[in-house]
C-alpha cells in the first residue's frame, strides 16, 4: 500500500517501547494527518502492525509503501521469543488437512518456561491417526510460527463457540 506521504505522516514503532523500528522490521503503524481540518489525528496509533517496503513499486509511483497488515499490537502475544497472531494462527491451521477452524490456545509459565498449549478440533477419530496429525501440527507450527507448541487434537464441537468474535488465546502467565 502506497502511503501519501502529501496528506500524511506515518511511523512504524515498536508498540512495547515506542520507539521507531528500523527499516523493514515489523512495527505499529502511526498516522498524523496533514491535510485534515475537522477532526485532525495527531500520532494516532493504529494498532495494525505491518513493515516499510523497501525500493521502487511497479506501478512507478515514487511514495513510500508499507506491506500488508500482518495482525494487531493488541492481539500479537509473544512466546519464547516468538511473535503469535490470532490470524497467523488461523491460516496455518487452515492449511493443515484434518484440522477445523476451531482452534484455542492456552500460555502457561511452568518451572521458569513458557508453554503454549494448542487445542485444535478434527473429525478424526482414531488415537493413532490423531497422535500422527498432532505431530504434524507441531512440524507445521515450527515452520511457520517459530514455536513448536503441545498440541491437543479434540473432537469437532468439543471447543466453545460464541456468536460474537471468540476468544482463542489465554495467556496465564500473569
Amino acid at each position: 500500500m502506497h502511503m501519501w506521504t502529501d496528506y500524511i505522516y506515518y511511523e512504524i514503532i515498536d508498540p512495547k517501547t515506542g520507539e521507531h523500528v528500523k527499516k523493514g522490521e515489523v512495527g505499529e503503524l502511526v498516522i498524523t494527518t496533514l491535510e485534515k481540518e475537522g477532526a485532525p489525528l495527531i500520532r494516532y496509533r493504529t494498532h495494525d502492525l505491518t513493515r516499510e517496503i523497501e525500493g521502487e513499486c511497479e506501478c512507478g509511483l515514487k511514495y513510500p509503501r508499507i506491506d500488508t497488515i500482518i495482525g494487531r499490537s493488541d492481539d500479537m502475544v509473544k512466546v519464547k521469543g516468538a511473535i503469535v497472531f490470532p490470524a497467523r494462527v488461523e491460516e496455518v491451521l487452515s492449511k493443515i488437512e484434518g484440522v477445523s477452524s476451531e482452534y484455542q490456545i492456552i500460555i502457561d509459565h511452568l518451572n521458569g518456561k513458557d508453554i503454549l498449549s494448542l487445542f485444535f478440533e478434527t473429525p478424526v477419530i482414531d488415537e493413532k491417526d490423531r497422535k500422527e496429525l498432532a505431530k504434524h501440527v507441531e512440524k507445521v507450527f515450527k515452520e511457520q510460527i517459530n514455536i513448536i507448541p503441545v498440541t491437543k487434537p479434540v473432537s469437532i464441537g468439543e471447543l466453545p463457540r460464541s456468536e460474537k468474535k471468540s476468544t482463542r488465546i489465554f495467556d496465564n502467565r500473569y
